[in-house]
Parts: structure tokens; sequence; C-alpha cells
């Protein structure tokens, strides 16, 4: 009896601490971590499980695989079997292969949706919030969490990043207008390593 008091406890102390140490940032506060985050980043690679709810099943698919991103508008995502899938993101362009022999979809995004347009917002010291943009941040102990809602008419909702107090990205989380949601969490990230325009292709 006595352990088991002294385990919960502990475990209200440690609730306690967490609780105490997150805190809220502004919505300029938060941009300004994003934008110091990538300030010194030119590329980076990194291994990544992804787990994807869409809004029409009730099972999670969890899938593994490797990502790489250059700046200013390139990234590249491939999946392995047995969800085995290829997507590269040029700026505004996106297209994506389903399996090996899939048939190659493509989708344009709205311009202000595109990478470039992220990387310009966020190339000088941020000082407003860009009109139409919500923003939310939060940190926790040595993370940050900065969450976008960008203007409407896209099919991205919400965009949540996680960062190490490194600069580090640790998870993505895009919300969608259609009630698809995709949690990516990366391992083993490594940076400017000097990615080409080879990197960034469907083959």
């Amino acid at each position: 009896m006595k352990s088991l008091l002294a385990c919960l406890c502990t475990l209200l102390v440690l609730l306690t601490t967490l609780k105490a140490e997150a805190r809220s940032l502004t919505p300029v506060e938060g941009l300004e971590v994003l934008r110091r985050s990538f300030s010194n980043l030119q590329d980076f690679t990194a291994d990544l499980t992804q787990e994807k709810q869409l809004s029409i099943m009730k099972k999670k698919l969890v899938m593994q695989g490797q990502i790489r991103f250059k700046k200013p508008d390139r990234f590249y995502m491939e999946l392995v079997p047995p969800y085995s899938s290829k997507v590269l993101l040029k700026d505004t362009v996106l297209q994506q292969r389903l399996g090996n022999q899939g048939e190659l979809q493509r989708i344009v995004l709205p311009p202000e949706q595109g990478l470039s347009r992220w990387f310009a917002t966020l190339s000088k010291p941020v000082t407003a919030v860009p009109e139409g943009m919500e923003v939310r941040a939060d940190q926790f102990g040595t993370q940050t969490s900065v969450t976008i809602r960008p203007a409407k008419g896209g099919q991205l909702k919400e965009l949540t990043v996680v960062l190490h107090d490194d600069g580090t990205v640790r998870k993505l989380v895009l919300e969608e207008r259609a009630g698809d949601k995709t949690t990516m969490t990366f391992r083993k990230t490594r940076k400017n390593v000097g990615l080409t325009e080879a990197d960034f292709r469907l083959e």
C-alpha cells in the first residue's frame, strides 16, 4: 500500500512539473521559432513513421519510410510496402504514385500554400501574422509546437510542427478539410547533407 501511494505521489509530482513547464507563446513568437529553426537549414533527410487516419475508415494506417527536404520548395517522401508510395512536392505542384507501377497523380495547390510562399514568409524576422492565417504555439520542456491554420480555400485545414530545442523537426501533423489526418514522426534526421535535384525525382 505504501509503495502504491509513493508511486501515485511521484506521478502527481511529474504531472505538476510538466504542466508548469508548458507555456503558451504568442502567434508571432511561434512563427519566429519556426523561422529560426529553418534559418540555417538548407536541406535535411530523415526516417519516418507515418500514421494516417482516413475519414472513411476507423482503422489507422501506420507506414514507414523516408523523407527529403531542400529549400526553398522541394519535398520528397517514399513509403515502403505494404503501403508503398512516392510523393514529390515542387512548390505548388504535388505528384504522387501509389505502388511501383501505379498511375501518377498530379495536384496543383493554391499559390498561398506553396512551399516557396511559406519560406518567403519565414525568410525575415516575423513581426505580424500574415493576413488570413491563424497561429497557435506552445512550449513543452525542450519542445515547441506551432499550429498554423492557413487562409481558407485550400485542401489543408491545419498544420502542426513540433520542434526540438535545437530546431530539428520532430513531428508534422496535417489535417485536411475533408477530415483526413496525417501524422509524421521523424527519426535519424540529418541536416545540410547537400541534396541535389537528383534526390527529388519520381522514378
